[in-house]
């Protein structure tokens, strides 16, 4: 079962990327949040280091223009059609890797799905 978190655009994917993680850690230092999330072993944001613009685990592969179109039917997807297609998306990627999907709304970016699949144990 994959993890998913949406996040509101705040300028940048790498802002909105740091903000969401801000959002997941709490009251808790960024540093110590990932810390515990690590050390459990629970799937999410926090266990995620950073951005890429490729399929790499442990980083969030950043959808660009055509591979938005190509999984949602539009290079500026609506969130209800990322909404509608993200069950199927998620589930089809592979153990330990995450995406960021960004929705869009009057041309202009509004929101981020991160999403992704644990790495599971063995």
């Amino acid at each position: 079962m994959g993890w998913s978190t949406w996040a509101k655009w705040t300028g940048s994917i790498e802002q909105t990327f740091h903000d969401a993680q801000q959002s997941a850690a709490g009251d808790e230092s960024l540093a110590d949040a990932k810390r515990r999330a690590t050390k459990s072993g629970a799937p999410g944001i926090l266990t995620v280091e950073t951005l890429a613009d490729h399929r790499m685990l442990g980083r969030i592969w950043v959808l660009g223009a055509d591979e938005l179109h190509t999984h949602f039917g539009s290079k500026a997807p609506p969130k209800r059609a990322i909404e509608a297609g993200q069950a199927a998306f998620v589930e089809a990627l592979e153990d330990g890797q995450a995406v960021a999907v960004t929705a869009w709304a009057r041309g202009q970016p509004t929101a981020v799905l991160f999403a992704g699949q644990p790495v599971k144990r063995r």
